[in-house]
Protein backbone atom coordinates (compact mmCIF):
# COMPACT_ATOMS: atom_id res chain seq x y z
CA UNK A 1 0.00 0.00 0.00
CA UNK A 2 1.46 3.37 -0.97
CA UNK A 3 1.58 5.64 2.46
CA UNK A 4 -0.35 9.25 2.13
CA UNK A 5 0.89 12.35 2.91
CA UNK A 6 -0.92 14.41 5.00
CA UNK A 7 -2.48 16.74 2.14
CA UNK A 8 -3.04 14.00 0.09
CA UNK A 9 -0.39 13.36 -2.53
CA UNK A 10 0.84 9.39 -2.42
CA UNK A 11 4.57 9.61 -3.01
CA UNK A 12 5.73 7.68 -6.57
CA UNK A 13 5.92 3.84 -5.96
CA UNK A 14 9.03 2.05 -6.71
CA UNK A 15 7.20 0.97 -10.11
CA UNK A 16 6.04 4.17 -11.18
CA UNK A 17 9.77 5.94 -10.04
CA UNK A 18 11.39 3.07 -12.34
CA UNK A 19 8.82 4.23 -15.23
CA UNK A 20 9.62 7.53 -15.09
CA UNK A 21 13.15 7.32 -14.71
CA UNK A 22 13.13 4.75 -17.88
CA UNK A 23 11.37 7.46 -19.77
CA UNK A 24 14.02 9.90 -18.80
CA UNK A 25 16.88 8.06 -19.80
CA UNK A 26 15.47 7.40 -23.36
CA UNK A 27 17.11 9.33 -25.50
CA UNK A 28 14.26 11.93 -27.08
CA UNK A 29 14.56 15.08 -25.97
CA UNK A 30 18.87 15.85 -25.80
CA UNK A 31 21.63 15.96 -23.84
CA UNK A 32 20.48 18.08 -21.02
CA UNK A 33 17.45 16.47 -20.25
CA UNK A 34 17.59 15.23 -16.69
CA UNK A 35 17.98 12.03 -14.71
CA UNK A 36 15.46 11.35 -12.23
CA UNK A 37 18.15 12.33 -9.03
CA UNK A 38 18.78 15.31 -11.05
CA UNK A 39 14.68 15.89 -11.04
CA UNK A 40 14.38 15.40 -7.49
CA UNK A 41 16.84 17.53 -6.43
CA UNK A 42 15.82 20.28 -9.31
CA UNK A 43 12.73 20.18 -7.90
CA UNK A 44 13.60 20.77 -4.07
CA UNK A 45 14.89 23.62 -5.15
CA UNK A 46 11.45 25.24 -7.04
CA UNK A 47 9.47 23.83 -3.99
CA UNK A 48 11.41 25.71 -1.38
CA UNK A 49 13.14 28.94 -3.11
CA UNK A 50 11.69 32.72 -2.37
CA UNK A 51 9.98 32.83 -5.83
CA UNK A 52 7.19 31.00 -6.42
CA UNK A 53 7.52 29.68 -9.78
CA UNK A 54 4.63 28.30 -12.23
CA UNK A 55 4.58 24.64 -14.18
CA UNK A 56 5.72 26.10 -17.48
CA UNK A 57 8.50 27.86 -15.87
CA UNK A 58 9.81 25.07 -14.44
CA UNK A 59 9.09 21.78 -16.51
CA UNK A 60 11.42 23.20 -19.73
CA UNK A 61 15.00 22.32 -18.31
CA UNK A 62 13.58 18.51 -16.98
CA UNK A 63 13.09 17.76 -20.96
CA UNK A 64 15.97 19.84 -21.83
CA UNK A 65 13.62 22.06 -23.15
CA UNK A 66 14.32 25.94 -23.64
CA UNK A 67 10.90 28.13 -22.61
CA UNK A 68 10.07 28.21 -26.82
CA UNK A 69 10.44 24.56 -26.94
CA UNK A 70 7.59 24.15 -24.07
CA UNK A 71 6.85 22.14 -21.20
CA UNK A 72 5.67 18.90 -22.76
CA UNK A 73 8.32 16.72 -23.28
CA UNK A 74 8.27 14.19 -26.74
CA UNK A 75 6.35 11.29 -26.55
CA UNK A 76 5.14 7.93 -28.52
CA UNK A 77 1.33 9.38 -28.04
CA UNK A 78 -1.03 12.05 -26.15
CA UNK A 79 -1.53 9.13 -23.28
CA UNK A 80 1.93 8.69 -22.60
CA UNK A 81 2.74 12.87 -22.38
CA UNK A 82 -0.48 13.26 -20.14
CA UNK A 83 0.72 9.85 -18.00
CA UNK A 84 4.42 11.75 -17.73
CA UNK A 85 3.40 14.76 -16.52
CA UNK A 86 0.81 12.83 -14.09
CA UNK A 87 4.19 11.46 -12.45
CA UNK A 88 5.84 14.29 -12.31
CA UNK A 89 3.59 17.09 -10.79
CA UNK A 90 2.84 13.72 -8.31
CA UNK A 91 6.15 13.56 -7.04
CA UNK A 92 6.49 17.49 -7.06
CA UNK A 93 3.56 17.87 -5.30
CA UNK A 94 4.47 14.72 -2.74
CA UNK A 95 7.49 17.19 -2.23
CA UNK A 96 5.60 19.91 -1.23
CA UNK A 97 3.61 17.65 0.93
CA UNK A 98 6.33 16.37 3.12
CA UNK A 99 7.19 20.31 3.70
CA UNK A 100 4.19 21.17 4.91
CA UNK A 101 3.66 18.44 7.41
CA UNK A 102 3.63 19.57 10.78
CA UNK A 103 7.33 18.01 11.24
CA UNK A 104 8.66 19.22 7.34
CA UNK A 105 11.01 16.51 5.78
CA UNK A 106 12.69 16.20 3.04
CA UNK A 107 13.19 12.58 1.16
CA UNK A 108 16.10 13.17 -1.25
CA UNK A 109 16.14 10.43 -4.38
CA UNK A 110 20.30 9.77 -5.22
CA UNK A 111 21.98 7.31 -6.01
CA UNK A 112 24.41 4.68 -3.73
CA UNK A 113 27.47 3.78 -5.41
CA UNK A 114 29.90 0.95 -3.87
CA UNK A 115 33.58 1.44 -4.12
CA UNK A 116 35.83 -0.77 -2.75
CA UNK A 117 33.46 -3.22 -1.08
CA UNK A 118 31.58 -0.60 0.57
CA UNK A 119 28.65 1.58 -0.23
CA UNK A 120 28.56 5.24 -0.16
CA UNK A 121 25.67 8.26 -1.11
CA UNK A 122 26.33 9.78 -4.55
CA UNK A 123 24.51 12.96 -4.52
CA UNK A 124 26.52 14.66 -6.93
CA UNK A 125 23.38 14.56 -9.71
CA UNK A 126 20.88 15.63 -7.29
CA UNK A 127 23.21 18.36 -5.77
CA UNK A 128 23.47 19.64 -9.56
CA UNK A 129 19.75 19.38 -10.12
CA UNK A 130 19.25 21.86 -7.07
CA UNK A 131 21.59 24.27 -8.64
CA UNK A 132 19.75 24.46 -11.94
CA UNK A 133 16.74 25.06 -9.50
CA UNK A 134 18.19 27.76 -8.09
CA UNK A 135 19.11 29.61 -11.60
CA UNK A 136 15.38 29.59 -12.34
CA UNK A 137 15.92 32.97 -9.89
CA UNK A 138 19.46 33.24 -8.74
CA UNK A 139 19.16 36.58 -8.11
CA UNK A 140 16.09 36.12 -5.55
CA UNK A 141 18.15 33.60 -3.83
CA UNK A 142 21.21 35.83 -3.65
CA UNK A 143 20.14 37.73 -0.62
CA UNK A 144 20.08 34.07 1.40
CA UNK A 145 23.46 32.75 -0.25
CA UNK A 146 25.31 36.09 0.87
CA UNK A 147 24.63 35.51 4.50
CA UNK A 148 27.00 33.24 6.69
CA UNK A 149 23.58 30.96 7.53
CA UNK A 150 23.41 30.65 4.21
CA UNK A 151 26.56 30.14 2.04
CA UNK A 152 26.84 27.33 5.07
CA UNK A 153 23.67 26.01 4.25
CA UNK A 154 24.18 25.77 0.47
CA UNK A 155 27.94 24.79 0.96
CA UNK A 156 27.94 21.10 0.77
CA UNK A 157 24.89 21.27 -2.61
CA UNK A 158 27.36 24.02 -4.18
CA UNK A 159 30.60 21.25 -3.45
CA UNK A 160 28.76 18.62 -5.23
CA UNK A 161 27.04 20.54 -7.58
CA UNK A 162 28.70 23.20 -8.86
CA UNK A 163 31.58 23.07 -11.47
CA UNK A 164 33.63 25.27 -9.82
CA UNK A 165 32.26 26.81 -6.47
CA UNK A 166 35.79 27.33 -5.02
CA UNK A 167 39.49 26.72 -4.85
CA UNK A 168 39.25 23.75 -2.00
CA UNK A 169 36.55 22.02 -4.07
CA UNK A 170 38.66 18.66 -5.62
CA UNK A 171 40.36 18.04 -2.23
CA UNK A 172 37.08 17.83 -0.61
CA UNK A 173 35.20 16.17 -3.25
CA UNK A 174 37.83 13.68 -4.04
CA UNK A 175 37.27 10.35 -2.40
CA UNK A 176 33.34 8.50 -2.55
CA UNK A 177 33.58 8.66 0.92
CA UNK A 178 33.74 12.89 1.20
CA UNK A 179 31.10 13.25 -0.87
CA UNK A 180 28.82 10.80 0.81
CA UNK A 181 29.56 12.60 3.90
CA UNK A 182 28.49 16.00 2.27
CA UNK A 183 25.43 14.41 0.91
CA UNK A 184 24.15 13.52 4.68
CA UNK A 185 24.39 17.28 5.19
CA UNK A 186 21.76 18.02 2.62
CA UNK A 187 18.55 17.41 4.29
CA UNK A 188 18.65 19.91 7.37
CA UNK A 189 20.27 22.10 4.97
CA UNK A 190 17.46 22.03 2.58
CA UNK A 191 14.71 21.98 5.11
CA UNK A 192 17.07 25.03 6.99
CA UNK A 193 16.53 27.24 3.82
CA UNK A 194 13.08 26.04 3.65
CA UNK A 195 12.37 27.32 6.85
CA UNK A 196 14.08 30.88 6.13
CA UNK A 197 12.56 31.36 2.81
CA UNK A 198 8.43 30.65 4.21
CA UNK A 199 7.62 33.44 5.15
CA UNK A 200 7.98 35.09 2.36
CA UNK A 201 6.51 32.71 0.10
CA UNK A 202 3.58 32.58 2.39
CA UNK A 203 3.60 36.84 2.42
CA UNK A 204 3.67 36.58 -1.27
CA UNK A 205 0.77 33.88 -0.83
CA UNK A 206 -1.33 36.13 0.97
CA UNK A 207 -0.55 39.58 -1.33
CA UNK A 208 -1.65 36.98 -4.03
CA UNK A 209 -5.11 36.01 -2.65
CA UNK A 210 -5.49 39.31 -1.41
CA UNK A 211 -5.64 40.78 -4.79
CA UNK A 212 -8.18 38.84 -6.32
CA UNK A 213 -10.40 39.43 -3.46
CA UNK A 214 -9.77 43.32 -3.75
CA UNK A 215 -13.20 43.98 -5.19
CA UNK A 216 -15.04 41.79 -2.88
CA UNK A 217 -13.65 43.01 0.48
CA UNK A 218 -14.25 46.88 1.69
CA UNK A 219 -11.71 48.81 2.59
CA UNK A 220 -12.46 48.96 6.36
CA UNK A 221 -13.40 45.20 7.01
CA UNK A 222 -11.15 42.60 8.37
CA UNK A 223 -8.11 41.61 5.80
CA UNK A 224 -8.48 37.97 4.60
CA UNK A 225 -5.10 37.07 5.17
CA UNK A 226 -6.44 36.72 8.86
CA UNK A 227 -3.48 39.15 10.15
CA UNK A 228 -6.29 40.71 12.13
CA UNK A 229 -5.70 43.97 10.29
CA UNK A 230 -7.94 46.27 8.36
CA UNK A 231 -7.88 45.48 4.90
CA UNK A 232 -6.76 49.00 4.05
CA UNK A 233 -4.05 48.66 6.33
CA UNK A 234 -2.83 45.06 5.81
CA UNK A 235 -2.66 43.39 2.22
CA UNK A 236 -4.83 46.26 0.69
CA UNK A 237 -2.07 48.73 1.03
CA UNK A 238 0.44 50.05 -1.30
CA UNK A 239 3.48 48.76 1.22
CA UNK A 240 6.06 46.37 1.45
CA UNK A 241 4.82 42.42 2.38
CA UNK A 242 3.43 42.24 5.65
Amino acid sequence: MIPITPQGFPPLSDEEIDELEAFLMEDRDGAEAMMFDTMDGYMHAVAIGPTTLKPQQWLPPIWGHTQVQGMVPAAQSIEQIDRILELVMRHFNSIIAALEDEQPDIYPHWSVREFEGQEFDDAEGWAWGFVQGVDLCRADWQPLLETDQGRAWYRPIGLLGEDDFGPEQDALTRTPAQRAELALQIPEAVLGMHAHWLPLRLAIHERAVARTLQTKVGRNEPCPCGSGKKFKKCCGAPADLH
